[in-house]
């Protein structure tokens, strides 16, 4: 894909999602760490209705340690893997308080050595909150990107945002991240993508590679 095709698709991109914000409901930044911790294999809806009653529940990141796994676990059935992840709550608060004064670390290792954190978790969280330029990558992050032909085929989640960043320095990457997101959500679906209604069809690798075939 040239320099020129890839222009086109961010600008089209943001012409169809100009105005994105994070889809996480959050007041304080660690709440924004337990909700993409719970978001693992669950949507970000699900999420936002679990984290409402659980936030007000436990108010308060001490509160959070102070809790048991089992008394956490009722306000996020929604989500599933609920016993896995209200250990991880209890032990990332737990860790917060005791080794980084109740803060975020602002470093993507000492980030992922928390308890439910993993490299793309740590992505969202560090350029959701601190502008780190990032472009996280989940299921339509990696599948949209991958079928327009914005990185080679076969890479993993890391080698594909590593691949993301490298080529599209300059934007606003979580703002971009977001956009594939809906993008992906929206026409670019896991299963009967919108091809023909697609506006970046003409881009894309996985369209011209279909056009040949038949």
């Amino acid at each position: 894909m040239t320099t020129e095709e890839q222009g086109k698709i961010v600008r089209e991109l943001g012409r169809l999602y100009p105005e994105t914000k994070c889809f996480l409901d959050h007041g304080k930044d660690y709440e924004l760490l337990f909700a993409v911790i719970l978001s693992a294999q669950a949507t970000d809806v699900s999420v936002n209705k679990a984290t409402k009653g659980l936030f007000k529940a436990f108010p308060t990141l001490e509160s959070f340690a102070k809790a048991t796994p089992e008394t956490i676990e009722p306000y996020i059935k929604s989500v599933g893997l609920s016993k896995t992840k209200s250990r991880h709550l209890v032990d990332a608060a737990k860790k917060l308080l005791s080794e980084h004064a109740g803060e975020l670390p602002k470093d993507r290792k000492a980030l992922m050595s928390l308890p439910g954190v993993g490299f793309k978790t740590s992505g969202v969280v560090l350029a959701e909150l601190y502008d780190f330029p990032y472009i996280p990558v989940d299921t339509h992050v990696h599948r949209v990107s991958q079928r327009l032909g914005l990185v080679k085929k076969g890479l993993s989640p890391e080698e594909t945002e590593k691949a993301l960043e490298k080529k599209l320095e300059g934007l606003h990457p979580i703002e971009f991240h977001r956009q594939l997101i809906l993008f992906g959500r929206n026409v670019c679906t896991a299963r009967n993508p919108r091809c023909m209604e697609c506006p970046l069809k003409d881009l894309c690798r996985d369209w011209k590679q279909r056009k040949k075939g038949a």
